[in-house]
C-alpha cells in the first residue's frame, strides 16, 4: 500500500494523551468522597478531571490549526498546567478540607486545614487562572493597511 496517499493526521496526540490522562484522574476522582474529609469537594474534584479532559480532546482536534510559534507554545503550557492546577487544587481541598477558596462548598467543609495546605491549594487555584491567559488571541502583528497606501 503506498503511504504517501494517507492523509497525515490532524489532531494533535500529545495533547490527546493529555486528555486520557486528566479524563482518568477525573474518574479516579469519583472514587475519593468516601475518602475525603470534604466529599463534595471531591465531587467537584471528580466534574472537573471529566470535563477538563473533555476540554482537552477538543483541544487536541484544533490545537493543529493554530500554527506553530512561541505565542502558541505559550499558551500550551498556559492550558495544561492550569487544567492540572486546577484538578489537583480541588483534590486537595477536599483530601484536606482546605476551605478557603471554595465558596460554594465552604459552609459544609469541616476545618481543620493546616495554613500550608490552605496556601497549597490557593496557588493551585489561582494557577488555573493560565486557562484563561490560553484564551486570549495574540495581538496582530502586521499593521492594519493605510488607505494612502491603496
Amino acid at each position: 500500500m503506498d503511504d504517501s496517499r494517507i492523509p497525515s493526521s490532524t489532531v494533535d496526540r500529545a495533547l490527546v494523551a493529555h486528555a486520557a490522562l486528566m479524563t482518568l484522574l477525573g474518574l479516579l476522582s469519583g472514587f475519593t468522597p468516601a475518602l475525603a474529609k470534604a466529599p463534595r469537594a471531591a465531587l467537584s474534584a471528580h466534574t472537573i478531571g471529566v470535563l477538563q479532559g473533555a476540554l482537552l480532546f477538543g483541544l487536541a482536534a484544533v490545537w493543529p490549526s493554530l500554527g506553530s510559534g512561541r505565542v502558541v507554545t505559550a499558551a500550551r503550557y498556559c492550558a495544561l498546567v492550569g487544567l492540572y492546577a486546577n484538578w489537583l487544587g480541588a483534590q486537595l481541598a477536599a483530601f484536606w478540607s482546605a476551605s478557603a477558596m471554595f465558596i460554594v462548598h465552604r459552609a459544609s467543609m469541616p476545618g481543620g486545614a493546616a495554613p500550608w495546605m490552605e496556601g497549597v491549594v490557593a496557588v493551585l487555584l489561582n494557577l488555573s487562572a493560565l486557562i484563561v491567559v490560553m484564551c486570549v488571541p495574540p495581538p496582530r502583528t502586521s499593521r492594519l493597511p493605510c488607505p494612502r497606501d491603496a
